[in-house]
């Protein structure tokens, strides 16, 4: 079962849904930085990536640039109030599913999708493990996942421990322990950045 704090969370987030593009800077400056971010990736022409955490839709043009028409792009939130701004930002877009559900608790076809993008969310999920096995499951062989911020790990744990808010004791795994949480759920690390202004994470299934 998904923890309740997913509730409390959840009205969090929704209350702050139509303000979150100012609130969370996204300029064109954290744009540019993204895209380069995103360019490590091996995003290709109809690829169907799953956008977990998406948001209002931050990373839909950068993603969509890559897969094109012939692509998927799956945004998920557990926050409703951000699926329906993203919605509405992007509904010239036809090639968007939308699910507004915790990423653990979402059914979707075995192995079908080639990249999970989880950008600014990991620290929010309630069972990283679950979420981390639910993904593997639904990578295809030769998929991969991403996980990143930017910020590095220290700067977004402090900054998430100075909340008044449900977020406040949403924490990112340091190295060590999120390498074993990859482990358990099938995963082997490829890259790791730990540095400021950037925690990226690359991993592939064993």
């Amino acid at each position: 079962m998904v923890n309740n704090n997913y509730d409390s969370k959840n009205i969090y987030f929704n209350n702050l849904s139509k303000s979150w593009d100012t609130t969370a800077g996204n300029n064109e400056a954290r744009i540019k930085k993204l895209t380069e971010v995103l360019s490590w990736m091996h995003i290709k022409k109809g690829d169907t990536v799953l956008d977990a955490g998406c948001g209002t839709g931050i990373l839909f043009p950068i993603i969509e640039d890559y897969i094109g028409s012939t692509g998927r792009l799956i945004a998920i939130d557990a926050s409703s109030g951000m699926i329906e701004v993203a919605q509405s930002k992007y509904k010239h877009c036809n090639n968007i599913t939308y699910i507004a559900a915790p990423l653990e608790t979402i059914v979707m076809p075995l192995q079908s999708v080639n990249l999970i993008i989880c950008f600014s969310v990991f620290p929010h999920i309630e069972d990283k493990l679950l979420a981390l096995k639910k993904c593997h499951d639904l990578l295809a062989d030769d998929g991969a996942l991403y996980i990143f911020h930017l910020s590095d790990t220290k700067s977004l744990n402090e900054f998430h421990s100075h909340l008044h808010a449900p977020v406040s004791k949403d924490f990112m795994p340091y190295k060590d322990e999120l390498e074993q949480l990859l482990l358990d759920a099938g995963f082997v690390m490829k890259h790791y950045i730990d540095e400021p202004e950037l925690n990226f994470i690359h991993a592939v299934l064993q």
